[in-house]
């Protein structure tokens, strides 16, 4: 064999050791890196591990030892919430900062250490935190809402209901909170509540109307109620009418009332002749039943009415509250003023120990003024009737109710038909 031959053979041999060396040290590297990944891989579940038992024991050893084996976002908040359920707010505002910085765009990071800052006495950053939240979630109502809090806490009141109103718009079961805070800031004043809810949905309108009332200041919820430039919804307005008739302000309910029925006049019946449909369960000047109506049915009836299109009907079919008025209007009155009051009524097969008849009430303090006969049993055809009674000294509103007579026995049923119809009350 030649030199060159020599040399050719020694260049291939090592070429071929270089090829093995390299494929060792590759297969080596790779398994390194493996074992790392498998390594770090389990000291990460581990460390999850590890945080998940401390968050659910409040174990502050667990979370020590999950934040050294990996440090996260996570492990660092769990042992922020364990530090703060400890007392330790500057520690959790501490974890809760660096979990913060490791994820910026979870806005609940930013609450927790916003919360701690607060109960830590850094107001200015807990308000800086919460800034950092809301925009990570606007339309959420929470963010907002701590937001508020701290800002009204803080002395910023206009900018805190700024944000609590935003909170209560995205989350309507925030707003008598909000409303709350603000009645507590009043000092009493509706206008300052008005402003700083500046309600701008009927719903909104309604629930600051119902916690007034709730409260039990109804010139504020008036007040509101007027604020609102017929916003408010109309439950609103049955129900403060509701609300001056049980304070006995018949005057101021009336107008309400009046706002929405045209051709309507005070102290007149309204509908005397039973003419047209009717909630009877409205309060207010039209007619109105019992709640929960019991052996009894009502219907505009127009087979044969004393006058008009229409006439009541009342079909008697068994057990039913002689007291309880089985239909039945408020009618303002002047006081001290003698009245007549006159309908006309038939009937047809009526049995009861306890038969109706027409009664005046002075709503105000509900004594009998004045009562008609009981009706028959039978009158074959329509029958006017008519009796008179005086208002008391301060009277402003008469309740004329249609009811039965008192019975002897607690059960006293009633079976029959009954028609009614003009029904007037004139002053004399």
């Amino acid at each position: 064999m030649s030199l060159s031959s020599q040399t050719l053979a020694h260049k291939k041999a090592n070429n071929q050791v270089s090829h093995r060396i390299g494929r060792a040290v590759a297969a080596t590297g790779l398994v390194v890196s493996l074992l790392l990944l498998t390594w770090n891989a389990g000291r990460e579940g581990f460390s999850s591990l590890l945080s998940a038992y401390a968050a659910k024991a409040y174990d502050i050893d667990a979370a020590n030892a999950a934040v050294s084996l990996r440090s996260s976002p996570d492990t660092h908040f769990a042992r922020g919430t364990i530090l703060e359920a400890r007392n330790d707010v500057a520690g959790a505002a501490s974890e809760y900062y660096v979990a913060a910085r490791a994820r910026p765009d979870d806005c609940i990071l930013w609450l927790s250490l916003a919360r701690a800052r607060e109960l830590g006495g850094e107001t200015e950053g807990a308000v800086a935190a919460a800034r950092q939240a809301v925009p990570l979630a606007p339309y959420y109502a929470q963010p907002h809402w701590q937001l508020g809090n701290i800002l009204l806490r803080a002395g910023y009141r206009e900018e805190g209901f700024k944000e609590l109103r935003l909170a209560g718009l995205s989350n309507p079961t925030l707003m008598p909170g909000v409303i709350d805070l603000a009645w507590r800031l009043s000092d009493g004043k509706p206008q300052f509540v008005e402003q700083a809810v500046q309600p701008k949905t009927p719903e909104a309108y309604q629930a600051l109307g119902q916690y007034l009332r709730h409260l039990g200041d109804l010139e504020a919820a008036l007040y509101v109620y007027d604020a609102s430039a017929g916003l408010a919804p109309e439950s609103e307005r049955r129900a403060n009418i509701g609300a001056l008739v049980a304070a006995k302000r018949f005057r101021e309910a009336y107008t309400l009332w009046a706002r929405q029925r045209q051709g309507t006049s005070a102290g007149v019946v309204n509908d005397s002749g039973f003419e047209k449909e009717e909630d009877l369960q409205e309060t207010g000047f039209g007619w109105r039943t019992v709640d929960k109506v019991q052996g009894f049915l009502l219907s505009l009836d127009t087979s044969d009415p004393k006058q008009g299109h229409s006439s009541l009907k009342v079909e008697f079919d068994g057990d039913s509250d002689p007291a309880a008025a089985v239909i039945s209007q408020l009618v303002l009155v002047e006081p001290h003023t003698h009245y007549q009051l006159s309908f006309a009524a038939r009937t047809e097969g009526i049995v009861s120990g306890g038969l109706p008849r027409i009664v005046a009430i002075d709503a105000d303090n509900n004594n009998v003024l004045g009562q008609s006969p009981e009706l028959p049993q039978v009158t074959n055809g329509w029958r006017d009737y008519a009796f008179y009674f005086d208002s008391g000294e301060s009277a402003t509103a008469v309740r004329i109710t249609l009811q039965r007579q008192s019975c002897s026995s607690p059960r006293c049923p009633i079976f029959g038909r009954l028609w009614l119809d003009n029904v007037w009350l004139q002053k004399l």
